[in-house]
């Protein structure tokens, strides 16, 4: 708990949108350092060492000065077939001596025969190739120091010339420098090509309600993605079906009737949704009667690929099938080539009527190393029938059947230019009677000339969680040909500013992991068997946490001279606050100018102090009130701010202090606002 007086709750404030004060006097070179009085830049501490800067800077993930993970996307929907559009990628260096450019190569190998010019090709200044060909180098200025031979900024072109064909092209560039704020010296830049266009992805597309009493309500949440390389613009939508059903959409909401049915044209006010970004509607169910009610949501978007619209179907107090895979998917690692290898499929009835099953099959195209077995495997019994048309297999509610599949890979699988396992991949369809009447299983696999482990990763609360959720993760299904799993290592992506780790630790079997920032979360996982193989493949999970309150502001921090962010407990970091203020808010007079700011008022300033305010409805079952969800008083963050409910025609406030830098100094702060869980400020 923080222990705070009264003169320091004056100290230090923020006024207005969004600003955000340093303990320590930061300079004004935008978070790169301080300047000495030689002119050498310290850049946190990289004396005397050249340190590289890339323009854009979105190409790379910073942690610090450090540059990792870059990366540039081409667009082929800005060039014609046979054309060439040129991306350039400029090298600065900010250190304190010359940047050493050893190499500059790009590597990529045409698709097609006859691929002249190259899909991607180099375009740097023949004096910088000539420079480094060999064992030459060339030299990039610092800044304010450059001359005609050594230049302060270095440009690499990227030609990339668009050919019509079905091949997916990527190449890579690579710097070899004497930088020190990259691996070894080396930045790596991964290129690829997008198709441009959106691409509408929901989830679910089925709303089911289930039982919902009489009188009661209840409210379901739509995730709407954009998988494609290009803006998505839902600009109306039809909703049919029950009365007893409302779609909201940020924040207005529309009752199912004649109008929705004739279609709702969103106007000067369609929804937009970023490349690789999400948003989400919400659907309501009120029921008057106990009769089932079913309604048919269509959205209608720029997506070339669904003119037609996007069905959502929404159901209610209906009796429907369900069907239910486990594992959900078969990732069967590295097996040895030559010999079967079974893996046991689950398929469970977890509606309120029974599930018919209708066929299964290995869907076309699949690996032909791929089977599946249905009635009868080394004496286990399976199915009691092969399923079809005109006599399926009839599971029980709340029952289940097994099947096997199984992978006879024929030959070691070959490597590709990264050294990754190229898997063998394929699908099972599973034709039954729920709404998803082709349910498909993906298949992974890759044969080896030893077996090794196979890691699998279960994750309790699912692939989709809202922020601060915390997930329980699960590696003890992983299993071995060679006795038994003796050690797991996991590993993770997580999002920009994020420092959860996993508890107790990353070699736990089932460790828990905080999900306090929205974004996506990559879990990795590596096992080995009692023999000290390790498994051949990592498993993978991706958990996606979208905030599902109208309004979900994150506060982040980064502390140079806190060398672990992560680490908890009294003033084990530096301490900053966020602060949600409504336009009421009449706190003190901080800067003396005659006039209320507003900040630290103690019934509509919403911070550590007062933490839960109730600025709406004294009805305590309507969620109108903010709430900061997490405060952290020792680095690093989140912090949070949510309220579902905003009031109308409000405009509220943003603000973060620095409470204490507990002897850390300055720190660079992160805030994110989020409306509808659509990222719209950072």
């Amino acid at each position: 708990m923080k222990v705070r007086s009264t003169w320091q709750a004056l100290r230090a404030f923020l006024l207005g949108a969004i600003l955000v004060l340093g303990v320590a006097a930061c300079g004004s070179d935008g978070g790169g350092g301080d300047t000495d009085a030689n002119n050498n830049n310290n850049n946190g501490g990289l004396t005397n060492l050249p340190v590289l800067e890339v323009d854009p800077v979105e190409t790379c993930q910073r942690n610090g000065d450090t540059l990792s993970n870059c990366s540039h996307v081409f667009d082929q929907s800005q060039v014609f077939d046979g054309e060439s559009i040129t991306w350039t990628l400029r090298i600065r260096n900010t250190g304190s001596r010359d940047l050493k450019i050893r190499n500059i190569a790009l590597e990529y190998e045409p698709m097609a025969d006859g691929e002249t010019p190259p899909a991607f090709a180099l375009q740097v200044a023949d004096a910088v190739m000539a420079a480094v060909d060999g064992d030459g180098t060339f030299a990039v200025a610092t800044s304010g120091n450059g001359t005609e031979d050594k230049p302060e900024d270095l440009a690499i072109g990227i030609v990339f010339t668009r050919y019509d064909d079905e091949f997916v092209r990527s190449a890579k560039l690579v710097l070899d420098t004497d930088a020190s704020n990259v691996s070894n010296g080396k930045l790596s830049l991964d290129l690829t090509v997008s198709a441009g266009f959106a691409k509408i992805q929901v989830e679910p597309d089925w709303v089911n309600f289930g039982q919902v009493g009489m009188n009661e309500s209840s409210e379901e949440r739509i995730t709407i993605l954009n998988t494609g390389s290009s803006d998505l613009v839902i600009d109306s939508f039809t909703f049919n079906g029950s009365e007893y059903f409302t779609l909201i959409v940020q924040g207005t909401e529309y009752v199912v009737g004649s109008e929705t049915a004739a279609g709702v044209d969103l106007g000067e006010y369609p929804v937009v949704v970023e490349p690789q970004k999400s948003t989400f509607f919400k659907v309501r169910f009120e029921p008057l009667d106990e009769q089932p009610a079913t309604g048919t949501l269509v959205l209608h978007t720029n997506d070339p690929t669904r003119p037609e619209g996007v069905d959502i179907k929404v159901t209610g107090n209906e009796e429907v099938p369900c069907i239910e895979i486990n594992p959900p998917e078969v990732n069967f690692g590295g097996k040895k080539y030559g010999e079967e290898a079974p893996q046991e499929v689950k398929i469970r009835s977890c509606g309120e009527t029974p599930l018919e099953i209708y066929g299964i099959r290995v869907k076309e195209g699949s690996s032909l190393d791929f089977g599946v077995v249905l009635t009868n495997y080394n004496g286990q019994q399976l199915l009691d029938h092969e399923p079809t048309e005109t006599d399926p297999v009839i599971i029980p509610i709340g029952s289940e059947a097994s099947i096997i599949v199984t992978f006879v890979p024929d030959a070691p699988n070959e490597l590709d230019g990264n050294g990754n396992m190229i898997l063998d991949e394929g699908d099972l369809i599973i034709t039954n009677n729920s709404f998803q009447t082709d349910k498909e299983v993906h298949l992974s696999g890759a044969g080896v000339e030893i077996e090794c482990p196979t890691a699998v990763i279960r994750c309790a609360e699912g692939d989709e969680v809202i922020p601060q959720t915390l997930l329980h993760l699960f590696g003890d299904e992983s299993y071995a040909g060679n006795g038994q799993i003796e050690k797991w290592e996991w590993g993770v992506e997580q999002p920009a500013g994020s420092q959860s780790v996993f508890v107790p630790s990353h070699t736990f079997p089932n460790p828990t992991f905080e999900t306090n920032v929205a974004g996506s979360y990559m879990f990795m996982l590596d096992v080995w068997d009692q023999t000290g193989v390790r498994s051949c493949i990592p498993a993978t999970y991706e958990v996606l946490v979208i905030p599902d309150e109208a309004i979900h502001i994150e506060l982040l921090w980064h502390t140079p001279e806190d060398m672990d962010e992560s680490d908890t407990g009294p003033e084990a970091g530096s301490d900053l606050d966020l602060h949600f203020l409504h336009p009421w808010a009449a706190g003190p007079d901080l800067d003396a100018d005659g006039a209320p700011d507003g900040w630290f008022d103690n019934l509509f300033d919403c911070f550590w102090f007062n933490a839960h305010p109730n600025w709406g409805s004294y009805d305590p079952a309507i969620n109108d009130d903010p709430g900061l969800d997490r405060d952290d008083t020792d680095g690093a963050g989140p912090e949070n701010v949510n309220l579902d409910i905003p009031e109308e025609n409000v405009t509220y406030r943003v603000g973060v202090h620095y409470w204490n830098d507990h002897s850390y100094g300055p720190s660079y702060a992160t805030v994110r606002v989020y409306i509808y869980a659509y990222l719209v400020f950072e």
